[in-house]
């Protein structure tokens, strides 16, 4: 397809939003989160999948608690991969009784990798020393200066967040001791009242977690729910956007993009399937199909009008169109054939259900 519209596309498209940049429609859940965090020190934020987790603490929550004076960590994820001979336990620095190797846990020393990732090289931990040392050591070090990531000094103490913590039980299903150790780990640091955390899920996830949270101090029972944007939200997130870049967006257009993507299929009582307006809007089906729609624009157009949507038609046409070109780029870039890629992601990344 070509791409007509030359100018600065504002949005993002399906990735999530970055620090620095600006998010729309949630700036409630920015505050209720911010202040529930601040008042309970623990948080469990969870959502269904696609409500946009991530966008809200990169471009809401850590800005938010920043300006409050905390001392946010890089955000940790507990999958990163490290060399397999040290995930294995077979580095030889890191040994155990009988000489005999000591194995890394794999959680532990993602989060520690992760938090690393804002260190300047010249002050990074060698990996093999990171494999000797428990989560509560390294915050111990850093809180000290030995690894601090900035000279500054922050009013209020270290937040750990760690995203898309569903990961800890979606890796290695089986290895009920290493989240076990993991969580151990986790408890024990937190059991300095200046350290904070967040951690967010998944909502499918959460009964999943019950086994391991009794050594976390209380037990993540302070939750926060993050739910899709709602039809005014999401309006907001459709409008803003572009009349930041100079362009208007009329009320009657967003009215009617929102109706159409929160639009969906419910069964009657006599098995008859009918389109109702639901309550809730995907926002990365928003970001997507808004961000097609001002690639289709006119390179002069100041105002999207009511008639400007026919040039994306509805959603499912929409998706399935930028999916096409999001395949056509794939293989042009990559030098794989286009049935390959689709092949692929229907039966790799698409179950025989449905479900992605």
């Amino acid at each position: 397809m070509v791409i007509q519209n030359p100018r600065h596309n504002p949005y993002i498209g399906p990735r999530p939003f970055k620090g620095g940049e600006t998010l729309y429609g949630r700036d409630r859940e920015i505050r209720e989160l911010l202040d529930h965090f601040i008042a309970e020190r623990i948080i469990l934020l969870y959502s269904p999948s696609g409500a946009g987790k991530t966008s809200l603490l990169s471009a809401g929550l850590i800005p938010a608690l920043i300006a409050t004076g905390f001392h946010v960590l890089p955000i940790i994820r507990v999958s990163i991969e490290a060399d397999s001979s040290l995930a294995a336990g077979e580095n030889a620095g890191n040994t155990i009784q009988g000489d005999q190797p000591a194995v890394v846990n794999r959680y532990v020393l993602s989060t520690l990798l992760s938090l690393e990732e804002g260190v300047p090289a010249d002050r990074q931990i060698p990996i093999a020393r990171l494999a000797e040392m428990s989560i509560a050591d390294y915050l111990d070090q850093r809180s000290s200066g030995e690894v601090a990531q900035t000279d500054a000094t922050t009013e209020n103490g270290q937040v750990l967040i760690i995203d898309q913590f569903e990961e800890i039980l979606t890796q290695d299903p089986t290895d009920r001791e290493g989240k076990m150790q993991f969580f151990s780990e986790l408890g024990v640091a937190l059991r300095n009242k200046d350290r904070w955390a967040l951690i967010s899920m998944r909502e499918d996830y959460i009964g999943a977690l019950d086994p391991y949270v009794r050594p976390v101090p209380t037990r993540l029972t302070n939750r926060f729910r993050l739910d899709l944007l709602s039809a005014e939200a999401a309006r907001q997130a459709v409008q803003l956007p572009a009349h930041k870049a100079g362009v208007a967006f009329t009320d009657e257009a967003a009215i009617r993009l929102v109706d159409d993507l929160r639009r969906i299929r419910v069964q009657q009582p006599d098995g008859i399937m009918v389109d109702q307006p639901g309550l809730h809007v995907e926002p990365v089906q928003l970001q997507v199909v808004c961000y097609r729609l001002w690639q289709l624009l006119g390179e002069d157009t100041k105002i999207i009008h009511e008639s400007d949507l026919a040039s994306i038609g509805d959603v499912n046409e929409s998706l399935s169109e930028y999916y096409a070109d999001r395949v056509q780029h794939a293989a042009q870039t990559t030098g794989v054939r286009e049935r390959l890629i689709r092949d692929w992601f229907q039966n790799r990344l698409i179950t025989e259900h449905g479900i992605r």
